[in-house]
């Protein structure tokens, strides 16, 4: 089984450049959108969906979600997580996943929701990190997968917003 699991991970590891990006970040894309538009539509409420900050609140987490995170999270998940796993087990398959369920436990704190969506981005994240690390190195892998953590989290406190106020859901 874990042998199955190894080949379908080369297998999308082994994606050209334009496939990869667009079907791994298009499908957390499409994830974290549907489950926040079942979530709205189940709740009608954009408070546990998508945060409000105060004026004083917003430049310290625009820090935080664009700078600080995603380097401290790739720091932690991505380099150090993800590496033990696969040292530990020889498998970049449950590297992959185990690093991306424990990125989602540790967004548990936000909400359940928020949980369920961030596995998404800690697969597409992990899975970013080993098709990088398997082809350029280590530190381009870091280097990118912080830039694909600062875009998803523009994408989440901008783009998101931007489009329930588009579609008068809030």
């Amino acid at each position: 089984m874990l042998e199955s699991i190894n080949h379908i991970t080369y297998n999308t590891l082994g994606l050209n450049k334009r496939l990869f990006i667009f079907r791994v970040y298009g499908l957390a894309i499409l994830w974290a959108l549907t489950l926040i538009f079942i979530s709205y539509f189940i709740s009608n409420d954009t408070a546990e969906v998508i945060p409000t900050f105060s004026e004083d609140e917003i430049s310290a987490a625009l820090f935080f979600l664009l700078i600080d995170a995603p380097i401290t999270e790739t720091l932690i998940f991505q380099w150090f997580i993800q590496g033990v796993f696969r040292h530990a087990t020889g498998s970049p398959s449950f590297s992959i996943i185990g690093s991306a369920f424990l990125f989602s436990l540790i967004h548990l704190h936000n909400s359940i929701l928020n949980a369920i969506v961030v596995i998404a981005l800690g697969l597409a994240l992990a899975l970013t990190y080993e098709y990088v690390r398997m082809r350029i190195g280590n530190i381009y892998a870091l280097i990118i997968v912080c830039g694909a953590h600062i875009c998803w989290n523009v994408f989440a406190v901008f783009v998101i917003p931007s489009l329930f106020t588009l579609l008068g859901l809030q």
